[in-house]
């Protein structure tokens, strides 16, 4: 699948994704699956840009302890209606000052790329119902295509969303 940056344009991917029962997969440029990297000891993890997978529902505070070790983070959206990626952003951000690349994965739709951005993800792994084609028109700067949902997501203190649980549905209630 395609990877774009967080204003539509599509740019190469040095990354690749490790297998997640398979512990000699990790090696630089490798995306690992959490689990597997929040279990390593300091003297297993490669030298060199190491990423982590956060599978939905890993929050950001679970990160935290690992983001030393890693240049990128990829979150998950399981479903194009579920926001707790964009709050796990925003906390690796703005509480844990995480200044990699931020990547989403998964059910994302290109009406989504302006709350994708303003929540601090940098690229996208484009799903292949949504081509990067239908990314580019919605990553213009002049673009207002986020929805009232997604609208008062962004307006949120990051340090607000610090409160919301795992699980919860409230993630973008006001």
């Amino acid at each position: 699948m395609p990877l774009i940056n967080n204003t539509g344009e599509v740019i190469e991917d040095p990354w690749s994704y490790a297998d997640a029962e398979r512990i000699e997969e990790i090696r630089p440029h490798r995306v690992v699956p959490f689990e597997i990297l929040s279990d390593l000891e300091p003297d297993e993890a490669p030298e060199g840009p190491l990423g982590v997978f956060a599978s939905a529902g890993i929050i950001a505070e679970q990160i935290a302890p690992v983001l030393h070790k890693v240049d990128l983070v990829v979150i998950e959206f399981p479903k194009f209606r579920d926001g707790r990626g964009f709050t796990v952003a925003r906390a690796l951000r703005g509480r844990h000052g995480f200044q990699g690349d931020i990547r989403a994965i998964g059910h994302i739709l290109p009406d989504q790329l302006l709350a994708l951005r303003q929540c601090g993800f940098t690229s996208i792994v484009t799903p292949l119902e949504h081509p990067p084609e239908q990314w580019a028109q919605k990553g213009r700067p002049d673009s207002k295509n986020a929805g009232p949902l997604l609208q008062r997501l962004i307006r949120r203190p990051a340090a607000a969303s610090a409160h919301i649980g795992e699980g919860d549905a409230t993630t973008l209630r006001p």
